[in-house]
């Protein structure tokens, strides 16, 4: 029999240390095959994971560009040297991205209203839509991206991502491959995408603007724009 002073002790103990571990050696052969097993679930694990669609592993974030909050800029030397500065109205666009994977799943499709131009010129602004842009033939201007060639991320949370955006131009019945620098920042879920552009004329098949049959106006038009989009829930 056990003394009871004996038990209330060794109850004591277990309370304090918890029970006492026993130590067991396991065989080598087990051991190899234990180290074999976890081997196996990691690569089964790895190729599941691999095999997975992109979206079950992070879906690209949609934006609605919003017409009211963007801007579009042009400027072209008219015949007397001074430049013109003219505004144009975004219809609609959208955009999407990861910011983990922004090369493959960065992209970016926008329209604009060629009948907004607008230089606070009235005449000008009706000679410019009927003769040179064509509106009633060529109502919209479209930008659609068939890629980003180069990324150079921020430095910090308060620094934009700077973006070489390649895509489709159609402008006055024709399509043009261009490439875009893009300034692109995402605050309280929105993007604003910021930069310009500049582009020829004559590679749109765009009259040159003339006075008099002998004055004309620059051939070469800049454009710079500001695009802010609203994240889709």
């Amino acid at each position: 029999m056990c003394d009871p002073r004996d038990r209330a002790g060794l109850y004591l103990k277990r309370r304090l240390f918890g029970r006492p571990r026993l130590s067991v050696q396991l065989h080598p052969e087990s051991q190899n095959k234990r180290v074999r097993i976890s081997r196996f679930l990691v690569i089964l694990i790895a190729t599941a994971l691999a095999r997975l669609p992109t979206p079950a592993l992070g879906e690209p974030i949609h934006f609605r560009l919003l017409p009211k909050e963007s801007k579009v800029q042009t400027r072209i030397v008219d015949p007397f040297g001074q430049t013109v500065v003219g505004e144009l109205t975004l219809r609609e666009g959208e955009a999407q991205g990861q910011t983990d994977n922004l090369r493959s799943s960065g992209s970016v499709r926008l329209s604009i209203d060629a009948a907004s131009y607008n230089s606070n010129l009235g005449l000008r602004d009706q000679d410019v839509q009927t003769y040179y842009l064509e509106v009633k033939d060529y109502p919209e201007i479209r930008f659609t991206s068939t890629g980003i060639e180069e990324i150079k991320e921020p430095k910090s949370p308060a620094d934009p991502w700077q973006l070489t955006i390649k895509g489709i131009l159609q402008l006055h019945g024709t399509k043009r491959e261009i490439r875009v620098p893009v300034r692109l920042s995402y605050r309280e879920r929105k993007i604003t995408a910021e930069g310009n552009s500049k582009f020829a004329l004559k590679d749109f098949n765009i009259a040159v603007p003339t006075l008099l049959f002998r004055f004309r106006s620059g051939d070469q038009v800049e454009i710079t724009f500001r695009f802010v989009g609203e994240e889709q829930l």
